[in-house]
């Protein structure tokens, strides 16, 4: 979830301070292409809600820009079956789109279980989750009042570009449920064929953020731990000592990665990014970086490749051991 006033990829969860300086700002909608995708190969869909890139030898990344949360899917196809890591807001057919890149049989991961990465779950069967309550909640329709909010207008005209899908009929936009068919352990492997893949369990944005490891290639996916552009670390479920710890994990395979693969904004970027984020948590816990004030009683702490929005100033406190 993103910084509307900077890029055409952003988060919901900024629009109204994007409609509050409308007279000043440009339209999202109208805002240029971000660089990094004139550098990857594009796919067509056949369809324009969905614009897909390849990101590496045998990855996807299918995006939703049209939307204003600005959701990155990752398609990881291996030579006997593929990954689907997250699955999107839901309005338009990923499965679809899915099934055009690959026919090989595919399981959905979901970097955490957050509307915006769980709405085509129900068009796959074979959907696993962790075992934890948070999970179990959301994949039955749970949704925390306060991310409720930020979740119905996702159709409204203004946080659309253009035109809804011709299937979607009605503005109301529902939280979607899905049938989790089997839990997943942190450290899991999954052999795709010519491709294994690890699960690591980085709580902090959620209980049940994930993220997931190609070693051999040197890839990341980081769901929501890691994007470069706002990154929210206010809503219920959040544990900032979780996620500090979470980054220190990540930080610790920096030697060995090639790629992030984030799950909003550009959907690559600098392994090295999770340094500067890991020493940027430091300063604002040593309360030694400025922040402005937000909506909500939250705060902004910017930096050069992306900006964190906290409900309060945290504390200073170590990260657990």
């Amino acid at each position: 979830m993103k910084e509307l006033a900077v890029r055409c990829l952003y988060s919901a969860l900024a629009v109204g301070s994007l409609l509050a300086t409308s007279a000043r700002a440009e339209s999202w909608c109208d805002a240029a292409p971000l660089p990094v995708l004139a550098a990857l190969t594009q796919v067509d869909s056949g369809e324009d809600w969905f614009k897909i890139y390849v990101v590496a030898d045998g990855v996807f990344a299918i995006t939703e820009p049209r939307q204003a949360e600005g959701v990155n899917s990752f398609l990881i196809v291996g030579s006997r079956r593929a990954v689907l890591f997250d699955s999107g807001l839901g309005i338009g057919r990923i499965g679809k789109i899915v099934s055009k890149l690959t026919p090989l049989p595919v399981t959905v991961f979901n970097s955490h279980t957050h509307f915006d990465h769980v709405g085509g779950n129900a068009e796959f069967a074979d959907v696993r989750n962790l075992n934890i309550p948070y999970s179990l909640a959301s994949s039955r329709g749970h949704v925390d009042p306060a991310l409720a909010e930020y979740a119905r207008p996702t159709l409204a005209e203004d946080h659309v570009c253009g035109s809804l899908p011709a299937w979607v009929t009605s503005r109301e936009y529902k939280i979607p449920t899905w049938r989790i068919s089997r839990y997943i352990e942190d450290n899991e492997r999954i052999d795709l064929g010519n491709r294994t893949l690890e699960v690591l369990r980085t709580p902090g944005h959620t209980p049940d953020s994930i993220t997931v490891l190609d070693r051999a290639h040197g890839l990341l996916f980081t769901g929501d731990t890691y994007y470069s552009n706002q990154i929210y670390l206010w809503a219920p479920g959040t544990d900032l000592a979780a996620y500090r710890a979470s980054i220190d994990r990540l930080v610790a395979l920096r030697p060995s990665l090639k790629v992030l693969l984030p799950a909003h904004g550009a959907p690559t970027a600098d392994p090295e990014q999770l340094v500067e984020l890991q020493t940027a948590l430091r300063e604002i816990l040593a309360g030694s970086v400025p922040s402005t004030p937000a909506s909500g009683n939250r705060r902004v702490f910017r930096f050069e490749h992306f900006s964190i929005l906290m409900a309060q100033p945290p504390e200073a406190a170590p990260a657990p051991k």
